[in-house]
């Protein structure tokens, strides 16, 4: 009786262990010193920017002085862009625990986490950017808060 009970347990943690969802950690880099220009559209965006060209239309650097006050080098013979441009706010996000995966079905899923902070007596367009190996653009993007 216990050694059934034993196999039907082991069957179970086999079975559970064996159903997963069939997504896949994608590694990528996240932009530094970027802001999103004044003229680019406004709203909630999910962007996927292949080119230098398009980049540029929304994005424009934002150096500054002093230690890591570079904005990050972009490679598009390497990679691509994703960004999330949320709306317009007087609220400034704290974003965080950002994530990519890949799904069985082609697609790419952007999580990420935002939590507000108090208002402020002025208004920003919050955004993050991630670039990403170029081996993956021809997936579909879907974004995802956690």
């Amino acid at each position: 009786m216990k050694k059934t009970i034993f196999m039907a347990i082991v069957g179970f943690a086999m079975l559970a262990t064996s159903c997963s969802t069939g997504t896949k950690v994608v590694q990528f880099t996240e932009l530094k010193n970027y802001f999103y220009r004044n003229d680019a559209p406004k709203g909630d965006q999910l962007l996927k920017l292949t080119t230098q060209e398009d980049f540029n239309r929304y994005f424009g650097e934002a150096a500054y002085m002093g230690t890591d006050g570079e904005p990050t080098k972009i490679d598009f013979n390497e990679d691509f862009v994703i960004a999330k441009v949320f709306p317009e706010s007087n609220k400034s996000p704290d974003i965080s625990n950002i994530s990519l995966e890949k799904d069985g079905k082609e697609e790419l899923i952007l999580g990420y986490e935002v939590k507000e902070k108090s208002p402020q007596s002025f208004t920003i367009r919050p955004t993050f950017q991630i670039a990403v190996s170029r081996k993956y653009i021809n997936d579909n993007l879907k974004g995802a808060t956690k």
